[in-house]
């Protein structure tokens, strides 16, 4: 169970694919961004929401999604196709 003061929020990029906890997060003046390439951020509750999402994801008809997502925690990429060719050249698995 997480202690009361534990901040549990996830946040992920808007104009990047980076995602982590919100203590990883980066500055870019007084506002929190990513900590690779300093964009935008939004953020949800916690990693049960988070995974919530990409489990559906996953269920609605893309295997190997959550194993995508997980490996991509704490890397920026520029865009999706970017994030997604880094990983099938790393890990060798293909995603539909």
């Amino acid at each position: 169970m997480n202690s009361p003061t534990e901040d549990t929020r996830v946040a992920f990029g808007v104009r990047c694919v980076w995602w982590d906890g919100i203590a990883n997060v980066g500055r870019r003046g007084n506002l929190p961004a990513c900590p690779r390439c300093g964009g935008p951020l939004f953020e949800v509750p916690d990693e049960a929401t988070w995974f919530g999402g990409v489990d559906q994801h996953e269920a609605n008809g893309n295997p190997g999604y959550r194993a995508f997502i997980e490996w991509q925690r704490g890397k920026c990429f520029p865009s999706f196709l970017a994030a997604r060719a880094a990983y099938e050249t790393a890990t060798g698995e293909r995603l539909s």
